[in-house]
């Protein structure tokens, strides 16, 4: 049995992690910066589009004006991966040396070179599996997209107001955008930048157990278990491989699954913490699990507000998760939290603003 601060440590990576994706997939920066684009490259063309001549020349203005835009993103993406596999692998060294003396830590030039030149486990991937071809690959799709926009354009008898309105939508609302070219645009963005970040956690996690051998010599997959988890990662979940052996996340695009390392048993007896649960890796509810960490923890996970209410209101795990979503699944807001508990406020000498 793995001592509970393991997995303690390995799920407050997975948040960090987690953060760290929708950060980097925040797409309003792109879509503005794309919409923008094709205005300006549509601004020198008016009328209808009907001749292959004056499509060609559209789609050419159209591909001339984007290129730059979107390799700037797809460039700034994979310096951020790089960035996020260190961070990871210095991560994962910081929680085993707070509870282990002779800890090695992971090498950040040898990081830097495995996460461009091992290849992704994508199965069914149509594209380069190496990161930066990958994520060049969705620049290259998303000016090919915004290109034959143009030339359906010709065949559909549209003119170049259509056309704008096709590419860009024809309004900043969020339904708009998303039926919208760059709508699909920004969804390939996201995918690419999540699926590139659980590539850089898993190299820079696997090039850390590596470096300490005789501590870690097994990985275990680990794969989040909602309706959303592929029935490849449910199915690998709980498998254990020698360390580097075993099927690296990310298997498929969006993969959240990771590895978590096994300790070898003689340096169990090392670790003073108690079981939690009866399992390999314990069994208790997300808020039971961050009830047990540090203060500096929960602010990170819930805010700072939330977690004070957390942890001084008095209110037991359980019951505080069964206040964090509304009957309809939405987050309920600090505001609405108090007027269901305003004596957990009172206890936790909370005033809202």
């Amino acid at each position: 049995m793995q001592p509970s601060i393991i997995l303690d440590n390995a799920l407050m990576i997975q948040v960090m992690l987690e953060r760290l994706k929708s950060s980097t997939a925040d797409t309003r920066d792109l879509v503005l910066d794309i919409r923008v684009a094709v205005a300006s490259a549509l601004s020198a063309f008016s009328g209808d589009i009907s001749s292959i001549s004056k499509a060609k020349s559209i789609s050419l203005a159209l591909k001339k004006t984007l290129r730059p835009v979107l390799f700037g993103y797809s460039q700034k993406l994979l310096d951020e991966a790089i960035s996020v596999a260190i961070v990871m692998a210095d991560a994962e060294y910081r929680g085993f040396n707070s509870f282990l003396e002779g800890i090695k830590p992971a090498d950040h030039e040898k990081v830097r070179r495995d996460v461009q030149n091992i290849p992704m486990g994508l199965a069914g991937w149509s594209g380069s599996l190496f990161l930066a071809k990958f994520i060049e690959s969705w620049a290259d799709t998303s000016v090919q997209q915004v290109e034959n926009q143009a030339l359906i354009s010709l065949s559909s008898s549209g003119d170049v107001s259509d056309l704008q309105s096709t590419i860009n939508g024809t309004s900043v609302e969020p339904l708009i955008i998303a039926l919208s070219v760059v709508g699909r645009i920004a969804r390939g963005f996201q995918m690419i930048s999540r699926t590139s970040l659980q590539h850089a956690h898993s190299i820079g996690a696997v090039d850390f157990y590596k470096e300490n051998p005789d501590l870690i010599k097994y990985e275990e997959f680990s794969a989040i278990l909602d309706n959303k988890t592929s029935s490849v990662c449910r199915s690998l979940s709980g498998n254990r491989y020698p360390l580097g052996e075993g099927p690296k996340p990310p298997l498929h695009p969006n993969c959240r699954s990771r590895l978590l390392p096994v300790l070898d048993e003689k340096y169990i007896s090392l670790i003073t913490t108690d079981y939690v649960g009866n399992s390999e890796w314990g069994e208790e509810s997300y808020y039971e699990w961050l009830y047990r960490q540090p203060a500096n923890r929960q602010d990170i996970v819930l805010g700072k507000t939330r977690a004070q209410l957390f942890r001084d209101g008095g209110l037991p795990p359980d019951k505080f998760a069964k206040l964090q979503l509304d009957k309809y699944f939405k987050p309920i807001t600090l505001k609405e939290l108090k007027r269901i508990i305003p004596e957990a406020f009172n206890k936790a000498g909370i005033e809202l603003k």
